[in-house]
């Protein structure tokens, strides 16, 4: 053990993840540096880390880059597969930076700088039980909104893999989605009223595809005196900094010093939970397993306006998605497409397109299952990728309607354009 007292300096870094320049934010402070590593940076502790980030980031050159991408509105994502290579994407598409860590040290050193501004429960990678960790950046640690995933060596049979997803500090409205091109005015104009008037969605798309994104800028038009109750395995949805009444359920797994199961709260759970707590609406959110068919008996019970994302290429591969976790409970495919059919009403699917632009594809409407189990669908807009335009294919139907004036929204409005269905925008 070797213990140095000493000085150091803290650093904003300005300019690109390629070429920041450092500039000194406060005078250097006296601190306390243990149990140094080899090329390694300092090491601190719950106790000496009184600065969140400025701690961890800013001691070598690796971490100094990631801090610089930490602070870049245009990122969105954060990959390091190995010490060597760091992967990112923002509004260009993906990047990459090279030379990232002088070594496997130093960057399994930077690792378990960075659990300690989480909530993931353990101080270090020698300490997690589990072959991959997942948790949310702390807000009392950290302004920086978002989460980590990590691949322990148990699974990666070399180096830790490290995720960062990042979040708007601010949740984005669908007004700033519209000024992205996300959206046309009218489909932004319909999914306001779809919230409003309480229909169930599912929101489908990859990975970064801004699900969440979506999911946060609908939830701005949930009534203020409605119950919203959140089940997710990592907090990301954060409603209640907008919503006043917001319950938030997040899963978590207790596991004992050999790494046995001792207590788990599962995302089905969670659901499950939830409609014990009175709530008016259930948001999950990300559906990949069993809490579906829990989500789907919510929806049929009265919890109207509930929302879930989930991973998929098309809006008719998510309802088929949809339709495989509700199997899991045991029920036959034909049972499981006419429950899904009957709790949810739109399914909204992203896509992400040329210079990592994020684009909503597809709106389509879920109608009731035919006699003989066949799904059917009604498609309401579409995107065009030849001329990167919107387009309304279709017209709610009498079922929609009448959903959406169950819940006080009438449709036929015409400042909703709903005079021009089924004609081309561009005239």
């Amino acid at each position: 053990m070797v213990t140095l007292t000493g000085t150091l300096n803290y650093f904003r870094l300005c300019g690109s993840p390629t070429g920041p320049s450092r500039v000194p934010i406060y005078k250097p402070a006296p601190i306390v540096f243990s149990t140094i590593k080899t090329l390694g940076p300092t090491l601190y502790t719950e106790d000496t880390m009184s600065n969140g980030l400025v701690d961890v980031f800013n001691q070598d050159r690796g971490s100094q880059k990631i801090f610089a991408l930490m602070e870049d509105p245009n990122v969105q994502d954060i990959r390091c597969n190995n010490h060597k290579t760091l992967f990112f994407v923002d509004h260009e598409g993906s990047k990459s930076i090279t030379g990232l860590f002088a070594g496997r040290a130093q960057y399994e050193s930077f690792i378990n700088q960075l659990l300690l501004l989480t909530d993931v429960g353990y101080k270090s990678l020698d300490d997690v039980k589990s072959s991959v960790v997942e948790g949310s950046f702390r807000p009392d640690r950290t302004k920086i909104r978002g989460s980590i995933f990590v691949g322990t060596s148990d699974v990666t049979r070399g180096e830790p893999v490290l995720v960062i997803r990042k979040q708007p500090v601010r949740a984005l409205t669908l007004d700033d989605l519209l000024g992205q091109h996300m959206m046309s005015l009218d489909m932004r104009l319909f999914l306001q009223q779809a919230v409003q008037g309480r229909l169930n969605m599912l929101i489908a798309g990859g990975s970064g595809a801004g699900k969440t994104t979506m999911a946060r800028a609908l939830a701005w038009f949930i009534d203020p005196a409605q119950r919203v109750v959140t089940c997710e395995d990592i907090e990301e949805l954060h409603l209640d900094e907008n919503l006043p009444n917001v319950v938030a359920l997040t899963s978590y797994r207790e596991l004992d010093e050999r790494g046995s199961l001792v207590r788990e709260e599962t995302l089905e759970n969670l659901v499950r939970h939830a409609l014990r707590m009175r709530a008016d609406r259930i948001w999950v959110g990300e559906t990949r397993g069993r809490e579906a068919y829990a989500l789907v008996k919510a929806c049929l019970s009265g919890h109207d306006g509930s929302v879930t994302t989930l991973h998929a290429n098309s809006a008719s591969q998510a309802i088929k998605q949809l339709v495989s976790y509700v199997m899991e409970s045991g029920m036959t495919e034909e049972v499981a497409r006419d429950q899904v059919s009957q709790a949810f009403h739109l399914a909204v699917q992203i896509q992400q397109v040329k210079l990592g632009r994020r684009v909503v594809t597809e709106i389509v409407e879920l109608e009731n299952v035919r006699e003989g189990g066949e799904q059917r669908r009604n498609d309401l807009w579409r995107y065009d990728f030849a001329t990167d335009t919107h387009l309304r294919v279709g017209a709610p139907s009498p079922r929609l309607r009448a959903a959406l004036e169950r819940g006080n929204v009438n449709i036929v409005d015409p400042t909703m354009m709903f005079s021009t269905w089924g004609q081309d925008p561009r005239g």
